[in-house]
C-alpha cells in the first residue's frame, strides 16, 4: 500500500509539473480611454493575446480573458502556453469594452508583446466606438437658414454646436442653451428639458426664440448634404435647416 502511494504521488506530481510548465507565460498590462466618462453598468472588459503573423490570415488567439469593469485604466494578466510562442512570429494584445451585445470602446493600434524585442507587458488605450451619425456631427457648428421652410435672416439667428458624445449648445437668438442628444445613424433626438439662459429678448427675436426652442424635441432625425444640415420631425418634414458655420 505504501508503495502505492508513493506511485500515485509520483503521477500527481508528474502531472502538476506538466500543467504548470505547460502555461508558464503571461502577459500583464492595464487597458483604459482617454475620454473622461464613467464606465457604463454591467460592462465587462475582453483582452486577447493573438499571433498576427500571417497577413493575408486572420488573428489566431492564443489566450483571452473577460473581467468584469468598474473603473479605468484595470488591471489584465493573460496565460499563455509557452509552446506555442515562435520567435519568428509577431503577437499583439488587443482590448474591447462592451455593454451587452453593444461595442463601446476597442484598440486600434496593435500593441506588440513577447518577440521583435517587446516585453510580456503593455498599457493599452482604447478609442470610443462612435455612430456614423454621431462622428459627423462631432465638433461641427451650424447657423440656422431656415424654420418650417420660411428663411431667417438677419445677424441673431439661432446656432447650434455639436460636440463629443451628442452633446450640444448654442444661441436661440437672445439665449444659450446645451444638453444631450440621443444620436443613432441618422436618429436624432433633443431632450425636453434643456438648460437656457433666461434673458429677455426683443421682438422679434423673440419669437424666433420660442418657436426654435419648441422645436428641437419635435426633430427625430437629421439629413446632411455638404455645408446643409436639416433636421426632420416623425413625418419626415424638415423643421429646421443650418448651413455650416465656417
Amino acid at each position: 500500500m505504501r508503495q502505492a502511494g508513493k506511485v500515485m504521488l509520483s503521477a500527481a506530481t508528474i502531472w502538476a509539473a506538466f500543467w504548470g510548465t505547460a502555461f508558464a507565460g503571461t502577459v500583464e498590462g492595464s487597458a483604459t480611454y482617454r475620454e473622461r466618462i464613467a464606465v457604463p453598468p454591467d460592462a465587462t472588459l475582453f483582452v486577447e493575446l493573438q499571433d498576427v503573423s500571417l497577413a493575408d490570415a486572420p488573428a489566431v488567439v492564443l489566450a483571452a480573458q473577460r473581467y468584469a469593469l468598474t473603473g479605468v485604466p484595470a488591471r489584465f494578466e493573460l496565460t499563455y502556453d509557452d509552446a506555442l510562442i515562435q520567435d519568428r512570429h509577431r503577437y499583439v494584445v488587443r482590448a474591447s469594452v462592451h455593454q451587452g451585445g453593444k461595442l463601446l470602446f476597442t484598440t486600434d493600434t496593435a500593441y506588440p508583446v513577447l518577440t521583435e524585442g517587446a516585453g510580456n507587458s503593455v498599457d493599452l488605450i482604447m478609442v470610443q466606438i462612435q455612430p456614423q451619425g454621431a462622428a459627423r456631427l462631432e465638433n461641427t457648428q451650424w447657423i440656422a437658414t431656415e424654420f418650417n421652410g420660411v428663411a431667417l435672416d438677419g445677424e441673431k439667428r439661432p446656432q447650434i454646436t455639436f460636440g463629443e458624445g451628442g452633446s450640444f449648445g448654442g444661441s436661440s437668438g437672445c439665449n444659450r442653451f446645451s444638453g444631450q442628444a440621443q444620436i443613432s445613424g441618422k436618429s436624432i433626438s433633443f431632450p425636453d428639458n434643456m438648460a437656457a439662459t433666461l434673458m429677455a429678448c426683443p421682438p422679434p427675436l423673440d419669437e424666433i426664440e420660442r418657436q426654435f426652442l419648441k422645436a428641437l424635441p419635435e426633430v427625430t432625425s437629421f439629413v446632411m448634404r455638404g455645408d446643409t444640415l436639416a433636421l426632420l420631425d416623425a413625418q419626415g418634414e424638415p423643421v429646421l435647416q443650418f448651413r455650416r458655420d465656417q
